[in-house]
């Protein structure tokens, strides 16, 4: 039945200075709309001359979006051209409409492009049933080839002065590769096989402008950048540091520490008290890291004045050049200095000493506290409350928590009725490491029955004081502290530190990370299972490069 010709015509559905629409069908799954083309002249997509010289017209039959839910097939009658150049390869050629319609093409170019979204989403076999479901006819090879003849015009990444290099798996424990991203933008720049070095080198070859670059903490990666570029800024991952950390904590705290820790009710004793203040007072170096810097300090600007180069100094001591040009000038005393900052919770001091003294719980007094005005971070207050206990020798009430029978199994910190109290290592890890909860009896006690978790505790307490002070003389100290540990795990990761100690440093002093790499990784991911295995490297670049164009606009 024919259709209205007006109904569906407007200038942003075709480019109306090429294209006339003829007659418009409308049958019960599809529309039919037979356009003609209105050209005079063409260009030659070999050698570009332009020419007005027809050669003949035929049917090209193309598919579009659907509309109002019905199948939209083109009929184009378009127009056959003759190149008028002699010296060109091509004798004929058939006529294009740049953006709407290409050569070869069956099917629009928005089509396509919303084909090529979809894809992006799900996988290709997945992307030709949904598209077969809104009357679109496509296989999901043809799906894949389309991607990748959209990948293939894409302009090519810039190569920006700062980069991210991470590794992922094609197939875990198998089959590795190499992502490359641009800091700037966040985009890809590039997928190498392998994740021992080798495609990377050859790739640095190539680009030898590059400044800083990003990484975890893979041997490999580091010593390819060192070895092809010398003069580049290797920064260690945040993140990654913290994460190793963590593991040599738990690897040490499962050979030190039983799987259940027992305390008894009554375990009391002035012996253990002793032991614990003795433990407080040997960890308690703030002191000495204050005169160590100002030694520190005073024997750079005494190299310095003997016209001693930064290369130079850092070798004869071990730091950086960014120190060296930290403390060239100034007073020591005034450099060695810990910097004060005041809180926003200094306001609410002798509010908090009151709930201190009403026998509070942390929890109450920090809803108290929001209450009265305050508006930072719920960690911040937490912090305050911990700091206020070791200043007044007083501590907040334990509030009681009800756990779930499967919580409760997971995490045991007590039992009521009981000869004794429970705490499982996993319970004590999270007391560590995310600062929870415990009485003061029960921190007496197993700080002097394992004493290695107090110096685990205050491990991970100075290597995070480091990056939130942006301190790198507090990092040598931490290092050279941990590497005479007798713990196994504790001295493995200080001596990793040492044989990284400049991408560390760096990592200390500047606001470099790789988490960029990590999203674009996490989506790799992403793409990778959608892809239900299909996903060799090319297919796999394609649509993480066009997921990025597509993100970015």
């Amino acid at each position: 039945m024919p259709g209205s010709h007006g109904a569906l015509c407007t200038n942003s559905f075709y480019p109306e200075t090429e294209l006339n629409i003829t007659e418009i069908q409308e049958y019960e799954k599809q529309i039919l709309i037979r356009m003609k083309s209105i050209s005079k002249d063409c260009r030659c997509p070999k050698c570009g001359c332009i020419t007005d010289k027809y050669h003949g017209t035929y049917i090209r039959k193309v598919q579009d979006l659907p509309i109002l839910g019905k199948r939209a097939q083109l009929e184009i009658c378009s127009h056959e051209y003759e190149c008028i150049n002699d010296g060109c390869e091509v004798t004929t050629f058939a006529e294009t409409f740049d953006g709407f319609l290409n050569t070869y093409s069956r099917m629009t170019e928005r089509c396509a492009d919303f084909i090529c979204t979809l894809a992006m989403e799900s996988s290709c076999e997945g992307c030709a049933r949904i598209c077969k479901a809104l009357g679109i006819k496509i296989s999901g090879d043809t799906v894949i080839r389309l991607l990748l003849r959209k990948y293939e015009v894409l302009p090519g990444s810039e190569v920006g002065d700062v980069i991210g290099v991470d590794d992922f798996a094609y197939k875990k424990r198998h089959t590795y590769g190499t992502i490359i991203v641009n800091e700037e933008n966040h985009e890809p720049i590039a997928l190498l096989d392998g994740r021992n070095g080798d495609t990377l080198r050859d790739w640095l070859r190539n680009n030898k402008h590059i400044k800083v670059v990003t990484r975890d903490r893979a041997s490999a990666y580091a010593k390819v950048i060192s070895e092809e570029l010398p003069d580049a800024m290797q920064v260690a991952d945040r993140f990654h540091l913290h994460q190793n950390l963590l593991e040599a904590i738990k690897k040490a705290l499962n050979h030190e520490v039983p799987a259940t820790v027992n305390i008894p009710h009554a375990e009391q004793s002035a012996v253990i008290e002793e032991t614990c203040k003795k433990i407080e007072s040997d960890v308690d170096n703030s002191s000495v890291f204050s005169e160590k810097r100002y030694k520190m300090i005073c024997q750079i600007q005494e190299f310095l004045s003997e016209g001693c180069s930064y290369r130079e100094i850092a070798k004869r001591m071990g730091i950086g050049r960014n120190t060296i040009a930290k403390y060239r000038e100034g007073d020591p005393k005034k450099l060695s200095m810990y910097g004060i900052r005041q809180s926003k919770l200094d306001i609410f001091y002798d509010y908090t000493i009151q709930c201190l003294d009403s026998k509070w719980s942390k929890s109450k007094t920090i809803k108290e506290i929001y209450a009265k005005g305050y508006t930072g971070s719920k960690s911040n207050a937490f912090e305050y409350l911990c700091k206020i206990e070791q200043k007044e020798n007083k501590y907040f009430e334990v509030q009681p928590y009800i756990r779930t029978m499967t919580e409760g199994l997971k995490y045991r910190t007590g039992s009521i009725g009981k000869e004794k109290d429970y705490i499982t290592r996993e319970g004590l890890f999270r007391y560590m490491w995310m600062d929870t909860e415990l009485t003061v009896a029960h921190k007496n006690y197993i700080y002097a029955q394992y004493p290695a978790v107090w110096e685990f505790h205050c491990c991970i307490k100075e290597f995070r004081n480091i990056f939130k002070k942006r301190n790198v003389p507090l990092l040598y100290l931490f290092i050279e502290k941990y590497c005479k540990s007798t713990i196994k795990a504790v001295k493995s990761f200080a001596e990793g530190l040492k044989r990284d100690i400049v991408a560390v440093e760096n990592a200390v002093a500047y606001d470099y990370s790789n988490g960029f790499v990590e999203g674009s990784n996490s989506r790799l991911k992403m793409i990778k299972r959608t892809m239900y295995g299909r996903c060799r490297k090319q297919l796999l670049e394609a649509k993480l490069r066009y997921v990025g164009k597509f993100k970015n606009g």
